[in-house]
């Protein structure tokens, strides 16, 4: 399937991948990037919520980003084990 970038390196994901992934509205998108290909995966809303807070404890003192999206995927893949979701 082919989506266009727009200006502001935005894509919208067609709806049959979105439901494919069960992303709905105000969901996320864990976007992993392995061997120079991009993977995604659908993030229900509930769990886009949950990792917002979870962030709170980062706001007040530097962090790497990079540990930052460590804890962001840590926390979706537990989610994810505990829902039964497939990896």
């Amino acid at each position: 399937m082919y989506a266009k970038l727009s200006r502001k390196g935005q894509v919208t994901i067609p709806k049959p991948i979105r439901e494919k992934l069960m992303i709905e509205n105000e969901g996320g998108i864990l976007f992993l990037i392995e061997d120079g290909e991009v993977k995604l995966k659908g993030v229900p809303a509930g769990q886009v919520h949950q990792m917002a807070g979870s962030l709170k404890k980062y706001a007040k003192k530097y962090v790497p980003l990079r540990t930052i999206r460590a804890d962001i995927k840590r926390t979706i893949a537990n989610e994810a084990a505990r829902e039964g979701l497939p990896d």
